[in-house]
C-alpha cells in the first residue's frame, strides 16, 4: 500500500486535544450545574440520558475524523491500466556523429553547430517527448522518448564523433531504429534527421517511404555547406572533400511528407522549425497507457459519511419500558 500524502497522518494528533477538550467540557458542565443546585441532584437531572449512547456518539465522531484523515492521505493499492491524453508530439532526433561532422565549414564544427541548435530547440518544447538516436555506420539509441528535457540535453551534449561504434554514415539504419522507437508512441510522430547528407548506405529513401506509411513524418536539417571542406581520415591520413548533400535530404523529407531546413542559410532557427511543425501537426493529442496504483481514498471517505449519518440517528436517551 502507498500513501500519497503520508504527512497528513499528523492530523491525527488533533485527537489528543479533542479528547482533552471533551474532558474539560464535562467538568465545566458539572461546575455550572453546581451553581444552581446541589450536586446530588445531578443523577436525577440526567436520569433520562444514556451514558452508553452519549459515549457512542463521541466515539463515532472521533472515528469519522480518523476516516477523513485517512481519505486525505490518499491510500493507494492494487494496479490499474490508465489511459492518459496529453498534448504534445513524439519527436525522435537522429543526429549524425560520423567523422565528416567534424568538418569546420560551419563554426565551430558541423556537429557542435547541430548540438547548439538542438539545445535551443529542446529549450522551447512544451509537453513534447524527445528521443535521441546517434548514428554513423551504425545507429544506437542514446535516449528513449521522454519529457525529461534535462536528461535529453545531457545526452545530447555528451555525443561526439569519438563515440562512433562503426565508421561510415548509414541514414537508413537510423530511420529503421527510429521506427522501432515509435512503436509505443500514441500521438503524432516526428523524426528530425540532422546530418550533412553524405550517405554510404542505399536504403534511406526506402525507409523514408516505410515511415511515411506508418504515419511518421520526417523533417531533415542539413549541416554544412554545398562547397564543402577538406577532412582527413585519422586512421589513414588521407584527405577528402566533404560537402552537404542538400538534394538527398530534400528527397528524404519530401518522401516522408516533411520539410528540409539548412543550417548554413539560417533556416535552422528553432522557433521557425517548431512553428512550422506545430502548424502542420494540427492534432497534437497523445494517448499513453500507464499501469498505476488505484486511488482508494473513496473507501474511508464513504465510511466517514456513513459513520456521521449513524451518529446523527442515535438519540442519547434511555429506553423507557412501559
Amino acid at each position: 500500500m502507498n500513501l500519497y500524502y503520508p504527512l497528513h497522518l499528523l492530523l491525527l494528533l488533533v485527537l489528543l486535544p479533542l479528547i482533552f477538550l471533551l474532558t474539560i467540557l464535562r467538568r465545566k458542565r458539572n461546575q455550572r450545574f453546581a451553581r444552581f443546585s446541589e450536586s446530588q441532584f445531578m443523577d436525577s437531572y440526567l436520569q433520562r440520558m444514556s451514558p452508553f449512547f452519549l459515549g457512542l456518539k463521541i466515539v463515532l465522531l472521533l472515528l469519522a475524523l480518523v476516516l477523513v484523515v485517512l481519505a486525505l492521505v490518499r491510500p493507494q493499492w492494487d494496479y490499474e491500466l490508465r489511459n492518459f491524453e496529453t498534448q504534445g508530439l513524439d519527436i525522435v532526433v537522429c543526429l549524425d556523429v560520423s567523422k565528416s561532422m567534424d568538418a569546420t565549414d560551419l563554426t565551430p564544427s558541423r556537429l557542435q553547430r547541430a548540438k547548439l541548435q538542438m539545445d535551443a530547440l529542446v529549450d522551447r518544447l512544451k509537453g513534447d517527448r524527445v528521443g535521441i538516436i546517434a548514428f554513423a555506420g551504425k545507429a544506437t539509441l542514446e535516449c528513449p522518448l521522454t519529457d525529461d528535457y534535462e536528461s535529453v540535453t545531457l545526452v545530447l551534449n555528451s555525443l561526439t564523433t569519438d563515440s562512433v561504434v562503426q565508421l561510415g554514415t548509414d541514414i537508413g539504419a537510423a530511420l529503421t531504429l527510429a521506427e522501432r522507437c515509435f512503436l509505443a508512441s500514441g500521438g503524432n510522430r516526428i523524426l528530425l534527421l540532422i546530418t550533412d547528407g553524405e550517405d554510404l548506405g542505399n536504403s534511406a529513401l526506402a525507409q523514408a517511404k516505410r515511415l511515411k506509411s506508418a504515419g511518421i513524418r520526417i523533417y531533415t536539417m542539413g549541416v554544412g555547406t554545398e562547397e564543402g571542406t577538406q577532412i582527413s581520415d585519422p586512421a589513414t591520413g588521407r584527405t577528402a572533400v566533404s560537402k552537404l548533400d542538400a538534394a538527398a535530404l530534400q528527397r528524404i523529407a519530401e518522401t516522408a511528407g516533411g520539410k528540409y531546413y539548412s543550417l548554413s542559410t539560417g533556416q535552422g532557427d528553432p522557433d521557425l522549425i517548431l512553428r512550422n511543425i506545430y502548424t502542420e501537426e494540427k492534432g497534437r493529442e497523445r494517448n499513453r497507457n500507464i499501469s498505476a496504483l488505484k486511488e482508494q481514498y473513496a473507501i474511508p471517505a464513504v465510511l466517514a459519511l456513513l459513520v456521521l449519518v449513524l451518529e446523527a440517528l442515535i438519540v442519547p436517551l434511555r429506553r423507557e419500558w412501559k
